[in-house]
């Protein structure tokens, strides 16, 4: 009997927890330009869109995915767009020559958009369901940071279609 009480007063945790939205981590980065950035961005109305990956592999993914995109979201004043690394735990001299090595991969306009993290790596990683280093894995988020949708892998027509739409419909809301 008590059990089934015990059950029942779960139902609504659950449901409220359920209802609520996943929220990304505010995480402080510089760019491969050196500008400081945040995400989310405080008072931000802009979508925001990050490509994030856990490995040197995972920026295959972020090549394939920004050749696939219909518009180029480095470029796009309608949305806040960023590809971060995540470094955490790298010795800082290892971390000069691996930045040194990015500025020079990372062809312009995606260095201003791209940048290593350096904390938060349990957060993100739980965030995307992280169980594949090699792959790099998207989120598009509201202004404030709440998760609206979100894929991982290699890019394919079907990903990049669903992402052109979840934007467009996201964008129709903000207006």
């Amino acid at each position: 009997m008590h059990i089934r009480c015990l059950a029942l007063a779960a139902v609504p945790l659950l449901l409220v927890t359920l209802s609520f939205p996943q929220q990304i981590p505010h995480t402080e980065f510089t760019t491969l330009t050196g500008a400081s950035a945040v995400v989310p961005k405080d008072a931000s109305v802009k979508p925001l869109l990050l490509l994030l990956t856990f490995t040197h592999k995972g920026s295959d993914d972020v090549i394939a995915w920004n050749k696939r995109f219909k518009v180029s979201y480095e470029t796009d004043p309608r949305i806040d767009y960023y590809e971060l690394d995540d470094f955490q735990g790298v010795p800082g001299f290892i971390m000069k020559m691996i930045l040194h090595g990015m500025r020079r991969s990372v062809p312009e306009p995606e260095r201003s958009h791209a940048g290593p993290f350096y904390t938060h790596e349990e957060d993100w990683k739980k965030l995307v369901s992280y169980d594949d280093p090699k792959v790099t894995y998207l989120i598009l988020a509201d202004g404030r940071g709440h998760v609206l949708w979100q894929t991982r892998g290699p890019a394919n027509d079907a990903k990049a279609s669903e992402l052109e739409n979840a934007i467009v419909k996201l964008q129709a809301l903000q207006h």
